[in-house]
This record gives C-alpha cells, sequence and structure tokens, in this order.
C-alpha cells in the first residue's frame, strides 16, 4: 500500500476539523492491516506509522477515527486510539496548541461512548493527555 502522504498535510484548526477523504481511507487500511499476525506486514506499518508521525495532522486522523467513526469495528476505533496514546506520550511537547485542543475536545465529548472499549480508551487517552499537560 502506497500512503499519499501531502494528503495529510495540516488543516486548519478549527472546531468542527474534517480529514481528507482519501487520507482517511488510508489510515483505515493502515491500522486493519496493523491487525495482521503476519511480521513482515507489521513492520511494514510500523514504518509508515513514523513516516506519518511526521504530520501533527495525523493525530487529528487518529482521534477522528476513534471518536467519529463510530459505524467501524471497535477494535480499529481503540487501536487508533492506543496509537494516538502513545504519540501523546512520545511527541505531546511537539503537538501545535490546535492538535491538543481538539485531542482534548474530542475526548471530553466521547467519554461516554456506548462502547466500554472505546470508553476505557478515550478514558486512558484523556488521562495521559490531562497528565502531560500539567507536567508542562
Amino acid at each position: 500500500m502506497f500512503f499519499l502522504l501531502e494528503s495529510l498535510q495540516p488543516h486548519k484548526m478549527e472546531c468542527q476539523w474534517k480529514p481528507d477523504e482519501q487520507g482517511l481511507q488510508q489510515i483505515l487500511q493502515l491500522l486493519k492491516e496493523s491487525q495482521s499476525p503476519d511480521t513482515s506486514t507489521q513492520r511494514s506499518v510500523q514504518q509508515k506509522l513514523e513516516q506519518l508521525n511526521q504530520y501533527p495532522d495525523f493525530n487529528n486522523y487518529l482521534i477522528f477515527v476513534l471518536t467519529k467513526l463510530k459505524t467501524e469495528d471497535e477494535a480499529t476505533r481503540s487501536l487508533s486510539g492506543l496509537i494516538l496514546k502513545n504519540n501523546v506520550k512520545a511527541h505531546y511537547q511537539n503537538f501545535p496548541n490546535g492538535v491538543s485542543d481538539f485531542i482534548k475536545n474530542e475526548c471530553l465529548q466521547n467519554i461516554g461512548d456506548s462502547s466500554p472499549l472505546i470508553r476505557a480508551t478515550v478514558g486512558d487517552l484523556a488521562l495521559s493527555h490531562v497528565s502531560l499537560s500539567l507536567s508542562l
């Protein structure tokens, strides 16, 4: 799978951030591939994730998948949140304010998701976000 990284260029941060549809579909495909038991597929996915982490907008896509794509399977949505939580822990100090605010707002709006797995993932993400924002 070839990623069009240019489709992940930063968007203006607004309350109603919208993903690029092509970029969103590529990220969804990557999330699904990451669940493969094949180690070479997992390595390839990991390399692509590392490349995508160069784009602050990537984190917006991850929170969007977690909180807005309610028709996606829970495993994919939760995985998106776990990747985002790891990004928050590793790169929070480099996040533009708009990205941090978007993540925080989406967590607050979705802490009561109907899925226990998604609620737990959102809660873990929110806790990581708050802990790091207080420590800076």
